[in-house]
């Protein structure tokens, strides 16, 4: 018996689990009251992607043995990943106290308690992980995941660095070290990091789509393609090599894509991104070719994929925005002025063309662009989800706060950019908190912003609404009424700068721009193209090319298939649209 569960462990660790699942099956067999083959079991059925019938096996192996550790933290990871932190937070603070000393319970504990949004526990957890493994970097990694969801994004780089020190040849230390000193306008120092990353596991997939985004990032497009292609030598369907190389692909090289991603997609999951990713390329790829219904097919198709993964919620949304906007009343007043260099805010909807207003302000020799920033969404976010009160005391840690999250900025500099555009919802908060901050709201068509935002396949699950042309007209609704009331509130503070007339006019945007800062005009504002450095939005490609109106009333090809939105949109909110 026990060679034959040796056997089924090895089995798990080399990742046979049907191996493991047969030699289980045959120890329940011959006794169907042992916990160490009904742990197995879970494990086998857990490995081979079904944790719902995993999760009986370590119930029973528990009822068996109520002293089973690896069969309660087994349970407990499984509960996790079937969304049920609840229940799995209270075996796993169970096994810390009966084992202070497991750093894997303590580990899952922090996931868990993060899951659930107590960053307290979360860190408490998390701290007693560095503290049982002093010398290495998991700890490290773990707690600079959860520092970055909580804003602090200095600290998480602090972290991040640390682990890459104690384990100069960890992969995944420098992989996640990447993307945070890019965010930190460190572009040459996250290169590097990704290049590490490729030089210890060349044939490591992550690392080198890494680098790839790296490369994008920094404008070193045929680079990037090699690493996407490299991608695609290791893992010939990784959708996200075949998605983000039909962005910058030619249509030539597109056309010669074409078959693989076709190929990949006769294999694809449907449980997870790559069906939507794979017609997101096959989009491109139709529209580089003038084939307007398969441009059509393919993005509907792919938005409804990640649709179907990422839900909006109209309801929700309605009841934040109203309850931001019944924050700030008419007559409300701001502190007087920060400390320091102060913030720009450049907001508006997504592919409103904030990267371009950003790069020109950026080309000011006294203005720093550190793109969209997180920190102020984090800082806010206890006091908005809580109701409580932007007194001033709270307008203090705020600021505070924010101080605390930027990067070094050079000698001279006398404003940073934060071009995150989903700050419109946030604006009574950041007008309020400081008098010397400015607020550059980006207007654009919003049948172009839509027909921009149904092509673009963006990170993370803040603009799901983008997947549902409807969903995407409210929203839209919502933010026409939104930015109404901050100028009703705030009058005079907020510049509004037409995309169209931005795009028509380089030289007499950029001087609007420098005159709102209070900033003498530098003729380097109107040749953004030229002062673009590092780009880590969608727009980069475009950045890099002079300044152009082809996007403007491009909705109007594809009227058709942004019906939906269009009769979405609330005329009087709108009127301008005729």
């Amino acid at each position: 018996m026990q060679n034959d569960i040796s056997q089924a462990l090895r089995a798990v660790q080399g990742g046979d689990f049907r191996t493991a699942q047969r030699l289980a099956r045959k120890g329940l067999k011959a006794d169907k009251a042992h916990p160490g083959w009904m742990n197995i079991a879970g494990i086998a059925e857990c490995g081979m992607g079904r944790p719902k019938a995993g999760l009986p096996h370590f119930q029973l192996a528990l009822k068996l043995a109520p002293n089973f550790h690896e069969a309660r933290r087994n349970l407990a990871q499984t509960l996790f990943l079937l969304g049920r932190a609840e229940e799995a937070v209270g075996h796993l603070r169970q096994m810390t106290r009966a084992n202070p000393q497991d750093d894997v319970a303590w580990a899952l504990l922090a996931q868990v308690e993060m899951a659930r949004d107590d960053g307290a526990a979360a860190r408490t957890a998390v701290d007693r992980v560095i503290a049982l493994l002093p010398g290495q970097a998991r700890g490290h990694l773990l707690r600079a995941r959860l520092l970055g969801q909580m804003g602090e994004e200095a600290e998480a780089l602090a972290d991040l660095e640390r682990a890459a020190e104690l384990e100069p040849n960890n992969i995944e230390a420098q992989i996640a070290l990447s993307l945070p000193l890019a965010r930190a306008d460190r572009p040459d120092a996250a290169r590097a990091a990704a290049e590490r990353a490729v030089s210890l596991a060349p044939g490591h997939v992550p690392a080198r789509l890494a680098l790839a985004m790296r490369l994008v990032e920094q404008g070193e497009t045929e680079a990037a393609k090699e690493q996407y292609r490299a991608v695609l030598e290791i893992a010939p369907g990784q959708a996200e090599a075949l998605e983000q190389l039909a962005q910058i692909n030619s249509g030539a090289e597109n056309a010669v894509l074409a078959p693989q991603v076709l190929s990949a997609l006769k294999n694809v999951d449907d449980n997870g991104p790559a069906r939507g990713q794979l017609h997101f390329a096959l989009a491109r790829i139709a529209g580089q070719a003038g084939d307007e219904d398969g441009f059509a097919k393919h993005l509907t198709r792919a938005n409804a994929a990640i649709a179907r993964l990422m839900p909006y919620d109209a309801g929700a949304d309605t009841r934040l925005s109203e309850a931001l906007m019944a924050r700030f009343e008419p007559g409300a007043e701001g502190d007087g002025p920060g400390d320091g260099v102060a913030p720009v805010y450049v907001l508006g909807l997504p592919r409103s063309g904030t990267s371009l207003t950003e790069a020109m302000l950026g080309a000011h020799p006294a203005v720093r662009p550190l793109g969209e920033r997180i920190a102020p969404g984090r800082l806010l976010g206890p006091l908005i989800d809580g109701g409580l009160p932007f007194d001033a005391g709270a307008r203090a840690a705020f600021r505070q706060g924010e101080a605390e999250s930027l990067p070094a900025l050079p000698e001279g500099t006398r404003f940073y950019t934060d071009k995150m555009p989903e700050n419109y919802r946030l604006t009574g908060f950041l007008l309020a908190a400081r008098a010397d901050a400015r607020v550059i709201h980006l207007r654009r068509d919003p049948r172009d912003v839509a027909l921009s935002l149904w092509q673009a396949h963006l990170a993370g699950s803040a603009l799901n609404y983008a997947y549902d042309l409807r969903g995407m007209a409210h929203r839209f609704n919502l933010y026409a009424r939104m930015m109404a009331h901050w100028h009703a509130v705030f009058p005079g503070r907020i510049l509004d700068l037409a995309y169209e007339d931005l795009v028509a006019d380089v030289e007499g945007a950029s001087r609007r721009l420098a005159a709102h800062l209070g900033l003498d005009w530098v003729p380097e504002m109107a040749r953004p193209d030229q002062a673009a450095g590092q780009v880590l939005t969608l727009s980069a490609n475009q950045l890099r090319q002079p300044v152009h109106a082809r996007s403007v009333g491009k909705w109007r090809k594809h009227a058709v298939l942004l019906a939906p939105f269009i009769a979405g949109l609330d005329p009087r909110l709108w009127p301008e649209l005729g």
